[in-house]
């Protein structure tokens, strides 16, 4: 029983840890490209990104709501407030003791990290058709070769995007507008973490009983551990092109305001 046990958390940690890695980093991207612009062009710069991602990140909620069968009371996809911070919202409520809208809380709560990359990914097939297609591609091998081929993808990628030729025209600093105005938005607000631990421990408490049972069922690990990751791969390879995408924008914007001065 206690060998089930050790497969179990180590399944448990294998399935959660790569959201839970990809939430932090995305957290800190968001408090980097707003501190910055907010340092150099104060409170009212968040409006420049704001107008587009914010809109995404409140849809992200509100199409969990709608799958998760919340009903949606009020919601402002755009709507800053100086006083609260608050550029929009969205307020939804649901029957307590119904375990799928109590579990629909974290979900909602996760959304804007689900559908910012959704929309990243959309972004970079707009304008890098080529690069998206290879991203893609890598991303549905499920042999031994799937890192390599993503990293060889992401290099193609990166190869691509600091080309002097992208460098010079306008379209590679319309698409890195972009990326900041979507990744500088997609990380759950402090709400949105209270909204999803209302419901974070009983999707932990039914990821675990699953496990679980598929352990005591006589499944070997190794074979739970290649399909845990055939499954998981094109989801971890957009969080990866997320990530990449938005801190080459960060640093970019880092760079175009080095010789702005504080804002005081």
């Amino acid at each position: 029983m206690a060998e089930v046990l050790g497969q179990t958390l180590f399944l448990l940690v294998l399935l959660l840890a790569p959201f839970v890695l990809f939430a932090i980093v995305m957290h800190w991207i968001e408090r980097k490209i707003q501190g910055r612009l907010a340092s150099r062009f104060g409170w009212k710069s968040v409006l420049w990104t704001g107008w587009l991602g914010t809109p995404i990140h409140e849809l992200s909620h509100a199409a969990m709501c709608v799958v998760f069968r919340h009903r949606i009371r009020d919601i402002a996809l755009f709507e800053p407030d100086l006083k609260t911070g608050r550029l929009g919202y969205v307020e939804h409520s649901f029957i307590p003791g119904n375990w799928f809208q109590e579990a629909g809380n974290f979900f909602i709560g996760m959304a804007p990290l689900i559908g910012g990359s959704l929309a990243l990914g959309m972004l970079l097939w707009l304008f890098f058709p080529e690069s998206a297609a290879a991203m893609f591609q890598a991303s549905q091998v499920s042999d031994s070769s799937t890192q390599g081929q993503l990293f060889e993808a992401v290099s193609n990628l990166l190869r691509q995007l600091l080309s002097p030729a992208n460098l010079g025209s306008w379209k590679f600093w319309l698409f890195i507008y972009f990326v900041l105005c979507i990744g500088g938005h997609m990380a759950p607000s402090k709400s949105d973490y209270n909204g999803a631990s209302r419901g974070v421990f009983l999707v932990v408490g039914v990821v675990v009983l699953a496990l679980l049972l598929i352990c005591l069922a006589g499944f070997q690990t190794d074979q739970i551990v290649g399909t845990t990751i055939r499954y998981l791969t094109p989801v971890i390879g957009l969080q990866v092109l997320s990530i990449i995408i938005c801190i080459f924008a960060t640093v970019v914007i880092y760079g175009l305001t080095s010789l702005v001065p504080t804002n005081r």
